[in-house]
C-alpha cells in the first residue's frame, strides 16, 4: 500500500471518530434537553402554571392577609368585621348613567366623584357599600365589570385595645406601630384570600375566563395575647364613661400577665392619615409611650427604702407643720393646714400624703439612695412587654440629687419621669410579697388555633424582703380605709394603693395629673390596677373613684 492509501486511510478514521464524537455529543444533548422538558411540562407543571397565571391575574384580597391576634380565652380582637365593598375593574366598567346610578345609589358617593375614579384608575378599585344590598336587584350581578363581595376588615371603628395593637400602612399592609410594627414579620406572611381576574399579555380580560378565589397558601401564624376581652372593654368602657385622658393598666399578680391596657384619647385604625395629621396625642399609648412625675405614688419608694434600711416604723412619730424648707426652697404639704401644726405616725403620713413627714425621711436617706431603690424597684428602664415605643422615663442623676433637690426627689417631682407601666410593675412587687414577676403581654403563635410556640417569659426574683413587703401593705392598707383613698367606701376594706397628685407643664401650662395604683383583694392580692389620668387633678377624688367602678364592674362579671 502506498504511503498516499495510508494517508487518506488515516485521515477517514480521523473522520469517522470526530462523527462518533459529534453523535454521542448530539445525541446526549438531545437527551438531556427532552429530560428538561419533560421535567418542565410534566413534572413542574402546576407550578409554572401558577407563575403565568400570577402574570396574567389582578388579585384583590378579600381578608386582611395578616395574622389574626386573639385574647387569652381565643376571641379576636382582630378581623372581627365582614364589610361589603363594591369592587370595579375600569377596564370592564362601563361608564353610563344606568352603572352610575346603581353605584352612586349603594357607595352613597357622588357620581362625579365615582366617574373621576374610574377613568384614572388602572387596577381595580374598591368602594364600601353604604346601604343594605338588596340581591334580588339584578343590577347587583349585570353591572359589567361591578362585583360585590365580602371583605374582612382588619380593624373596627375605634376597636378596643387600639394602641396595643397598633396600626398598618394601608398601601403594603405593613405594621407601623404597636404589636403590628414589632411583630411584623410574624403577622406578614398569612394566608390570603383574594378575588382574581384573568388577563392577557396586554392586561386585557380573557373573555370567559370569570373571577374566581384564589389562596395563597402561605403558612398561617396568629398572635395569642395575655389580655383578658372582658377586662379590656371594662377598664375602655369605664374611661370613655368619665371621659378622661390619661391610661389604665391591669395585671395578674402571681404570674405577671397584662389581663387589660388602655389608653385615651382613642383613635381609629381606618382613618389613620386623619389623625397623623392631628394636632392631638391619640396617637401615643400613655400607659408606656409617654413619661409623667409620679407625685406622691413616688412616696413607696421612700417608704420601702426607708424600711428596709431600718431607719423608720410604721408608729414612729414625724412633725407637720404645714411646710418643709430645704435651703432657700419652702415645699408646702397640702396634707394639712400650715397654722395647725401637727405630729403624725409613718402609717398616718403615707395614707395622708404628708410631704413633710416624707422630705424629713428623704433628708436622712439621701438622694442617691432612693434612686438606687427606685432601680431596684423597675423605674428608669423598660419594662420590656413587646412593644418598640416603650419609654424608659427619667431618674434625676449628677447635679439633680444635689441640695434642695431632695424635697422635690422626696414626693415625686422634680425631674422624675415614670410610665403607668412602671408604676404598676412597681405595684406588682409589693402585692407578690417583695417578688418581681416582670409584666409581660405576649403569650403564644397559633398555628389554626394550636399554640406552636411560646414567647420567653423573665424568670421572677425577690427585690423586696418579705418584712419589708408586709409593712408597705399595710401603709398602702391604710390609705383606703382612713387616708386619700378612703372615699371608695365599701371596697376600703379589701383593697390597697396609693393615690398621687404630680404637677406638670403641659403646652405652657401648669397642671395636675391624678394617679391611683392598688391591688386586690388585700388577703391573697390578684390583681394590680394603675390609673393615670391626665389634668385629672388631685388622685383621691378623681383616680380613686374611677378604681372603684372597674372593681364593680369585675365583681358584677366574676373576676373576684
Amino acid at each position: 500500500m502506498s504511503r498516499l492509501q495510508k494517508q487518506k486511510e488515516k485521515e477517514e478514521k480521523v473522520h469517522i471518530k470526530r462523527l462518533w464524537f459529534i453523535g454521542a455529543v448530539s445525541t446526549m444533548m438531545m437527551v438531556l434537553l427532552m429530560a428538561r422538558l419533560f421535567y418542565i411540562q410534566v413534572i413542574q407543571h402546576d407550578f409554572y402554571v401558577r407563575e403565568v397565571n400570577k402574570q396574567r391575574q389582578i388579585n384583590i384580597p378579600v381578608n386582611s392577609g395578616r395574622g389574626m391576634i386573639f385574647d387569652r380565652n381565643l376571641i379576636p380582637l382582630t378581623d372581627r368585621e365582614e364589610e361589603k365593598v363594591a369592587v370595579i375593574f375600569p377596564q370592564l366598567f362601563i361608564l353610563n348613567e344606568e352603572s352610575l346610578d346603581f353605584l352612586s345609589e349603594i357607595t352613597k358617593q357622588t357620581k362625579d366623584q365615582l366617574s373621576n375614579r374610574i377613568q384614572h384608575a388602572n387596577y381595580p378599585i374598591e368602594v364600601p357599600i353604604a346601604v343594605e344590598i338588596d340581591w334580588r336587584d339584578k343590577r347587583v350581578f349585570n353591572t359589567r365589570g361591578l362585583f360585590v363581595i365580602g371583605k374582612t376588615q382588619r380593624y373596627e371603628n375605634f376597636p378596643l385595645l387600639t394602641h396595643v395593637i397598633g396600626y398598618i400602612n394601608q398601601v403594603d399592609r405593613k405594621g407601623m406601630a404597636g404589636l403590628e410594627r414589632s411583630l411584623d414579620g410574624l403577622l406578614m406572611g398569612n394566608l390570603n384570600d383574594s378575588l382574581a381576574a384573568t388577563l392577557d399579555g396586554r392586561k386585557r380580560f380573557l373573555p370567559g375566563e370569570g373571577f374566581t378565589v384564589v389562596s395563597n397558601s402561605m403558612k398561617q401564624n396568629d398572635l395569642r395575647l395575655t389580655i383578658d376581652y372582658h377586662l379590656q372593654k371594662i377598664i375602655e368602657e369605664v374611661m370613655d364613661r368619665h371621659q378622661k385622658n390619661g391610661a389604665v393598666i391591669l395585671s395578674d399578680v402571681k404570674t405577671g400577665e397584662i389581663l387589660a391596657l388602655a389608653s385615651r384619647p382613642n383613635y381609629n385604625p381606618n382613618t389613620i392619615l386623619q389623625h397623623i395629621n392631628s394636632s392631638g396625642d391619640e396617637l401615643y399609648n400613655k400607659a408606656i409611650q409617654m413619661t409623667f412625675p409620679p407625685g406622691s405614688i413616688f412616696k413607696i419608694i421612700v417608704a420601702a427604702e426607708a424600711i428596709e434600711k431600718g431607719i423608720v416604723t410604721l408608729e414612729d412619730v414625724f412633725y407637720c407643720s404645714g411646710s418643709e424648707k430645704i435651703g432657700s426652697v419652702e415645699i408646702k404639704c397640702s396634707a394639712h393646714d400650715e397654722e395647725e401644726g401637727r405630729e403624725i405616725t409613718f402609717k398616718r403620713a403615707f395614707a395622708e400624703s404628708c410631704n413633710s413627714t416624707f422630705i424629713q425621711i428623704g433628708q436622712k436617706l439621701g438622694a442617691e439612695n432612693l434612686m438606687k431603690m427606685a432601680k431596684k424597684l423597675g423605674l428608669g428602664e423598660t419594662v420590656g412587654i413587646g412593644l418598640l415605643e416603650e419609654e424608659k422615663g427619667n431618674l434625676p442623676s449628677d447635679e439633680h440629687l444635689l441640695g434642695p433637690a431632695i424635697g422635690n426627689i422626696s414626693i415625686g417631682q422634680g425631674t422624675i419621669e415614670v410610665t403607668p407601666l412602671q408604676i404598676n410593675q412597681v405595684t406588682q412587687i409589693i402585692a407578690n410579697h417583695g417578688i418581681k414577676q416582670p409584666l409581660f403581654l405576649l403569650r403564644d403563635i397559633l398555628d389554626n388555633y394550636t399554640p406552636v410556640q411560646s414567647f420567653d417569659v423573665q424568670k421572677s426574683s425577690r427585690v423586696l424582703s418579705e418584712e419589708t413587703t408586709k409593712e408597705l401593705q399595710k401603709m398602702m392598707q391604710a390609705v383606703m380605709t382612713e387616708g386619700t383613698g378612703a372615699n371608695i367606701g365599701e371596697y376600703g376594706s379589701i383593697t390597697a394603693g396609693k393615690t398621687g397628685t404630680a404637677q406638670s407643664s403641659q403646652r405652657g401650662k401648669s397642671v395636675l395629673h391624678a394617679w391611683f395604683t392598688g391591688y386586690y383583694p388585700v388577703d391573697y392580692p390578684r390583681y394590680v390596677i394603675t390609673i393615670l389620668i391626665q389634668e385629672g387633678g388631685a388622685g383621691g377624688r378623681v383616680a380613686v373613684p374611677i378604681f372603684k367602678e372597674i372593681l364593680e364592674e369585675m365583681t358584677a362579671l366574676g373576676y373576684q
